[in-house]
């Protein structure tokens, strides 16, 4: 993934799910991370086993279609992405559909 495309895949993970709302779910054992006025939820935040799932359908697919980048190295920027925009760390980024 070259610079010039990290610069556009932020500014295309910023656009779109830059704003969104942390919640908890399940007494606390998850946390949902969505858009409050669509009542969607985008990743799904389980910090036992340090685990975020992402809908792939939303983020990770039209990343991969649009920017023709590399699968694992898609994975690796949304994660990194995720602690500099909410401050949310993982060890695994799982996506689900």
């Amino acid at each position: 993934m070259t610079e010039k495309e990290k610069k556009y895949i932020e500014k295309f993970l910023n656009a779109h799910f830059g704003k969104l709302e942390l919640t908890e779910m399940k007494n606390g054992e998850y946390k949902s991370l969505g858009h409050q006025n669509k009542k969607s939820t985008i990743f799904i935040v389980e910090e036992k086993n340090s685990q975020i799932f992402v809908d792939s359908k939303k983020v990770i697919d039209p990343i991969l279609k649009i920017f023709r980048t590399d699968y694992s190295e898609t994975y690796d920027f949304v994660k990194e992405w995720l602690f500099k925009k909410y401050d949310l760390d993982c060890i695994d980024l799982v996506g689900m559909k």
